[in-house]
């Protein structure tokens, strides 16, 4: 059995702002059991702080920002046409009950992006990238699900190869690669939302595969000035940090086994 999928999801919540968080409380709750107050109002003070500070919009655009702007998003016009795009998931989830349709995340732009860029001639082949996690539901694998969004999208069959076995950024490479080989595809265009695109694209390149990134799904912006609101916890904003720092762990994880 094959435990990585797991201790992926799993080991990171320990060090994500909401898990320190519950872990320093908890820790703090025991020291004052034990009689250690001033111990325990220092540690308590820490997990709040800490979670005051990952809840700012301003830490979090500063955070997700640095991710995004290595590779930011291009016009149309200024994307190079190529033989295929490759297309990464985690963006749908099935229509278990009770929907009705399948869910949309706001990765959905990378969809979205993959359908224009085909509908604007870049590319004749979209390969999908995209399995299920070992603890989903039972269903179709999520590329199927992209295949018939897409087709709806005006991609038409035929120009359709569909990987539902990929569960992580490494194994989308991995099984893509025979899809882009048959496709004859020098450089394919990568679609995936901005702050992935480091890793994704380190990831192609350690199998020898040369990208050209198409980034979407932009998160992190910047107003004309500093207001209060930027200064003031939000959950969405908390959400960022987090998912910043995942894509950071996933950043070393992937360099210490070699993927990237």
């Amino acid at each position: 059995m094959n435990l990585y999928p797991y201790l992926s999801k799993l080991l990171p919540l320990l060090i994500l702002p909401p898990g320190f968080v519950l872990i320093a409380s908890f820790c703090a709750l025991l020291l004052l059991v034990k009689g250690r107050r001033k111990a325990a109002i220092g540690l308590l003070s820490l997990a709040l702080s800490t979670l005051w500070v990952c809840s700012m919009p301003l830490v979090a655009n500063a955070l997700y920002g640095r991710l995004e702007n290595n590779f930011p998003p291009l016009p149309l016009a200024d994307i190079p046409a190529a033989e295929c795009i490759v297309l990464l998931g985690g963006t749908v989830e099935p229509a278990l009950f009770p929907r009705v349709d399948i869910d949309f995340n706001e990765a959905i732009d990378r969809v979205y992006k993959t359908a224009q860029l085909y509908r604007a001639g870049k590319a004749q082949v979209v390969i999908v990238a995209a399995g299920n996690q070992p603890w989903s539901e039972p269903g179709p694998a999520e590329a199927e699900l992209l295949g018939e969004l897409l087709r709806e999208w005006e991609v038409p069959e035929p120009a359709l190869r569909l990987d539902g076995h990929s569960r992580d950024t490494h194994e989308n490479a991995l099984n893509a690669k025979p899809l882009i080989e048959a496709a004859h595809c020098s450089r394919p265009l990568l679609v995936t939302s901005a702050a992935h695109m480091p890793r994704a694209v380190a990831t192609f390149l350690a199998l020898g595969i040369e990208v050209f990134p198409v980034s979407t799904d932009v998160q992190a912006t910047r107003g004309s000035a500093f207001t209060v609101f930027d200064f003031l916890p939000d959950a969405h904003a908390l959400l960022m940090t987090s998912d910043a720092m995942r894509e950071w762990l996933g950043q070393q994880v992937y360099e210490w086994k070699g993927w990237n």
